[in-house]
Order: C-alpha cells, then sequence, then structure tokens
C-alpha cells in the first residue's frame, strides 16, 4: 500500500510541474494576483478626495479651516464657490465627492460665544470615501475647534485675550447623501451581483470555441460558415441567459431585499444590455485563440477574477497607481459598476452614464474585431493546410 501511495504520489507531483497549465495556475497566477494587489493597496488608504469649499464667511477663521483642509492630504479641494447649491451640484455631478460649507458670520458665532458649526456634504455612493472623509474631515475641524491655532490668529492681531477667553469652539455637522446610513447591503450587494453575472457569462462564452476544438468540429463549422453565422449562433445564446440573469438578479435584489433604489430599471437594462454585449465579445475572442477549454478558463478567470478589486467599485480609482489604473480601464466591469452607482444608488439617467455606455460599446467592437481578425487567420492556416495536402497527393 505504501509503495502504490508513493508511486501515485511521485507520479502527480511530476505531472504537475510537466504540466504547464496547471504550473502557471498554481504559482504563476497567486504571484501575479499579489503583486497586483499589493500595487493597488499601495496608497495605505484613501487621499486626495476631491472637495469644493463655499466659504461664505471670508475671515480669518475661514482661511485656517481652508488651511487646514488643504494641508491634509485626505482632501484635494478642487474649487471654490459661492453658494451651497453649486456645491450640491458638483457632489451630484460626480465632479467632487466632498462639499465643505463654512457659513457666514462663523467666526462672529465662535467669538461672541454662541453656536457655531461647519457642515460638510458627503457622496455617501462609496462607503470607502465617506467613512475617510467623516474621519478626516471632523479631526481637521476639532484641531482648528480645539485652538491648535489659535496662538498664530493672535500674533496676526486677530481676537486677543478677550476672543481667546470667549472661544467655545466649533461643531462639526455632516450630511451623507445616497447612502446616509452606511449600510453595506446598499453598497456591496450591487458589486458583487455585477461580478458574479460577468464571470459566469465570461467563462460560459470562453469556452464555447474551445469546446468544439476539442470535440474536432471547429474546423468543420470554420468552413461551411461565415464569421457573421458563426459570431451570431454563439453569442446570442449567451447574450439572452446573460440578460435573463441580470433581470432576474437585480429584481430579486431590489425587491426580494428590499435594497433601496433611485433610478430606472430601464436605464439600468440598456447599460446591462451593452456590458453583456462587451463581456461576451471579449470572451469570445479569447475563445478564439484558446486551444482547449482548461486554457479558455484559465485566461478568463485571469481576467474576469481580479475585476471587482480593480473597477474602483470599492478602493476608489483615483487611490490607486497610474499603471493599476490603466488594467482597470481596460475591464468592462470597471463601467457597468460605475453606471450602477449612478443609476440605482444616485438615481441618475443615461445622460451621466453616457461615458460607460460608449465605452462598453467600443469595447463590444474592439473584441468582435479581434474575433474577425484571428477567424481571418484560422481560415488562411486551414486553407493553406487543404492545399499542401493536395498537392502531397497529387
Amino acid at each position: 500500500m505504501v509503495n502504490s501511495f508513493s508511486h501515485l504520489f511521485w507520479s502527480e507531483w511530476k505531472n504537475l510541474f510537466a504540466n504547464k497549465t496547471i504550473r502557471n495556475i498554481l504559482f504563476l497566477v497567486p504571484l501575479i494576483y499579489l503583486t497586483m494587489f499589493g500595487f493597488l493597496y499601495s496608497e495605505k488608504k484613501v487621499m486626495e478626495i476631491p472637495t469644493v469649499m463655499v466659504d461664505a464667511d471670508q475671515t480669518e477663521l475661514s482661511r485656517e479651516l481652508y488651511r487646514t483642509f488643504e494641508v491634509d492630504h485626505t482632501f484635494r479641494i478642487t474649487s471654490i464657490v459661492g453658494t451651497e447649491e453649486e456645491a450640491m451640484k458638483m457632489v451630484d455631478k460626480g465632479e467632487a465627492n466632498i462639499a465643505l460649507i463654512i457659513p457666514a458670520g462663523l467666526e462672529k458665532d465662535v467669538k461672541a460665544g454662541r453656536e457655531a458649526e461647519v457642515l460638510t456634504v458627503i457622496d455617501g455612493s462609496n462607503i470607502m470615501i465617506s467613512n475617510t472623509a467623516v474621519r478626516a474631515a471632523n479631526t481637521a475641524i476639532k484641531s482648528v475647534s480645539a485652538g491648535t491655532t489659535l496662538k498664530k490668529m493672535e500674533a496676526l492681531g486677530g481676537w486677543g485675550e478677550e476672543g481667546k477667553n470667549m472661544f467655545t469652539g466649533i461643531d462639526y455637522r455632516y450630511r451623507v447623501l445616497y447612502n446616509p446610513t452606511f449600510s453595506y447591503l446598499s453598497f456591496m450587494v450591487f458589486g458583487l451581483a455585477g461580478t458574479v453575472l460577468q464571470q459566469v457569462l465570461f467563462l460560459g462564452i470562453v469556452l464555447s470555441v474551445a469546446q468544439q476544438k476539442e470535440e474536432g468540429t471547429w474546423k468543420d463549422t470554420l468552413s461551411r460558415h461565415s464569421f457573421f453565422a458563426i459570431t451570431v449562433s454563439k453569442l446570442l445564446p449567451y447574450f439572452l441567459a446573460g440578460t435573463l440573469n441580470m433581470f432576474l438578479a437585480f429584481t430579486l435584489m431590489l425587491k426580494g431585499f428590499d435594497i433601496p433604489y433611485y433610478g430606472s430599471t430601464f436605464d439600468l437594462m440598456l447599460l446591462a444590455t451593452m456590458f453583456n454585449l462587451a463581456v461576451l465579445a471579449i470572451g469570445y475572442a479569447i475563445s478564439f485563440v484558446s486551444s482547449s477549454q482548461l486554457q479558455a478558463t484559465q485566461i478568463g478567470m485571469m481576467i474576469a477574477v481580479p475585476s471587482f478589486m480593480l473597477s474602483g467599485y470599492t478602493w476608489p480609482l483615483m487611490s490607486m497607481p497610474t499603471g493599476i489604473v490603466a488594467i482597470a480601464k481596460s475591464l468592462p466591469l470597471t463601467y457597468f459598476l460605475n453606471g450602477v452607482r449612478e443609476i440605482l444608488t444616485k438615481g441618475h439617467g443615461l445622460s451621466a452614464v453616457m461615458n460607460d455606455f460608449v465605452v462598453l460599446g467600443f469595447m463590444t467592437l474592439i473584441g468582435l474585431f479581434a474575433a474577425y481578425l484571428i477567424y481571418l487567420l484560422q481560415i488562411r492556416k486551414m486553407k493553406g493546410k487543404v492545399r499542401e495536402q493536395t498537392a502531397v497527393e497529387i
């Protein structure tokens, strides 16, 4: 029994290293993923959050608040506007994630010992950003409120002893838009659903051509049918299945789990349609170049598995290194989940996701064009072999 086990063990061990595909999956793929994820979180925390400021006070205290936020690497003040309405519009459009609202009369109220407060309006569609923003803004305002900058203002002759005695501090208030309760159900489930739906659709389509290659029927299909006929017959069943899955999944989430949403489900399904087409086109091209189902699965998993981490849905793109951002922007899930956030979480219409819509359409064309080029090469190669065989027979 021991000899039998030893023989089987060493035989399998040798096969493991002899099989290039299995060897790569076991040793190379984890190394690639871990390196990628290490770079992904290299910033260690969310930084440089775009912030718009409204300074209705225009005093030394409001300027001190500005300087405090300016030197804090968590924030990046991108613009200063005149009214709260303008700031709110910028947050709603995604031009800023935080609005810092300094009301008129802030310094006067503080010096008089009256209640004074500073407000931040935060885009809560990404919990990573909203949690970080609340903590950092609270710390920044408390540092001013506690009087850490009071000596600096006294040196400028601003308040003197009378102001120092009456300094009562600044209250921090925040308002979180879109997800005010910081619900992980509202946040995570949409992203995970998109990831799962992409993965099953992707793996299904990458195996379509590879399966025929293993069965030996692919060459016959190439010789008998046009690229258009092959493509439509391959993609249409998966497209219908993917669309049905998308409809059922989001219906279950929105109705079954009663997750709050604010946008149009019709707009969501339009975006989902383009997303499914992009995933199918890319998977279809991969299927053409794969020699076996195992290889097709390997390539498909290499793309699908890290997609959620790289999509910017949880860890924002602005906190990723440039090289990782380039990879993230080449994945269809990045644009789909951004669209889901805009439509369902923020309640925006198609105009807000038009860029995502266009990019997904472009990915679809690129994938189909790549598949067509590979199709032409395989046809030429097949015809060349036929001519060689004919020449040998003659």
